[in-house]
């Protein structure tokens, strides 16, 4: 099947468009898509019929109505927040949208009406600590994590009501490593209760047990997503599992660098090798088939297309294509 990939692109007002060719992997450029801010990241719901989009710089989330004949978007609403969210996420029902505020330490849940249109004051907006970076809910629902770079260097915890779309703190209300790690993004593997955790500071992953009565954290494997002789300087940024959770990916700021990782049937990870990526990977994501990576360069206003093996997890570089300044989000949306 065909899919409209749009790329944020944090530099400029608009998305950059593609028709991603569903054997090749060829990407054919569409025109821009206007925006009336610069974008950052994107939830969509299930059937790619609504998209949410956070417009950072202008500290607002606008809603859209997405045609996936011909990947135009029309404007739902848009709402005003107290900071920038890095990072968003639809809950399992696709009635909340949940954010992350790296700035001021919060995160938040919107409530998403049958139309599409974003409730204009928050569901809920919760302190938490500085550098919440990302947010998500379990495969349940029940449960929802908050990783938070250094200082904060913690996984926070929460329990999800997807009836009511509260929050709640759990107990314990956060995990804390042993080492400074930083943690960022988040994946979990997609048939087992674990969840793999890329930190930003100490360029490495981390692999948790999660509890699925509880919904609480234990981690039991930590990893270089680098080379031996390592990369002064380097901080990772994005994680992504294949579908069948047999390997992992993590990007590297600085060595400019795809990790690979195969997964064992312990869930324990092994460093298989290292893809060159355009400069700065700071997003990366496997298409909705897995058979394709792509890669944007925050320096080089570049994206990068790999063909992905199934079976060794080796990533084959394809081609590069122009999108705006400072990309850094990249979502597909099966076209109709």
């Amino acid at each position: 099947m065909t899919y409209h990939v749009f790329v944020s692109n944090a530099g400029n007002p608009w998305f950059s468009h593609f028709l991603m060719d569903p054997d090749s992997g060829a990407l054919g450029p569409m025109p821009d898509v206007p925006l009336e801010g610069t974008p950052g990241a994107v939830a969509t719901s299930a059937d790619g019929r609504r998209l949410f989009v956070s417009l950072r710089s202008l500290k607002r989330f606008a809603s859209y109505t997405v045609d996936r004949a011909s990947g135009a978007l029309a404007p739902i609403n848009s709402v005003s927040l107290p900071d920038g969210a890095p990072y968003l996420a639809t809950d399992k029902t696709g009635r909340f949208l949940l954010a992350a505020y790296y700035g001021s330490g919060h995160v938040s849940v919107h409530a998403i009406g049958a139309d599409g249109a974003l409730v204009p004051e928050p569901h809920q907006w919760l302190a938490t600590a500085p550098h919440a970076h990302s947010i998500q809910t379990d495969r349940t629902n029940c449960f929802a994590f908050v990783p938070h770079t250094l200082p904060t260097n913690a996984i926070y915890q929460f329990r999800f009501d997807a009836r009511t779309g509260r929050l709640q703190a759990n107990e314990p209300p956060c995990f804390r490593p042993a080492t400074p790690e930083g943690p960022r993004h988040f994946v979990f593997h997609p048939h087992a209760d674990v969840l793999y955790s890329v930190n930003e500071d100490n360029s490495t992953v981390t692999a948790h047990h999660l509890d699925p009565e509880r919904g609480t954290l234990a981690a039991f494997e930590t990893i270089s997503a680098l080379p031996p002789e390592g990369c002064p300087g380097n901080t990772t940024a994005e994680i992504a599992i294949s579908p069948d959770g047999r390997f992992l990916y993590a990007s590297n700021r600085g060595h400019d660098s795809l990790a690979v990782f195969a997964v064992g049937a312990d869930r324990k990870l092994t460093l298989q090798g290292h893809t060159a990526t355009e400069a700065t990977p700071r997003f990366f994501a496997l298409d909705p088939t897995g058979a394709f990576v792509l890669a944007v360069g925050q320096s080089s206003g570049r994206l990068a297309t790999y063909r992905r093996d199934a079976t060794t997890g080796t990533l084959t570089p394809l081609a590069t294509y122009r999108v705006g300044a400072s990309p850094l989000w990249i979502t597909f949306v099966e076209k109709a």
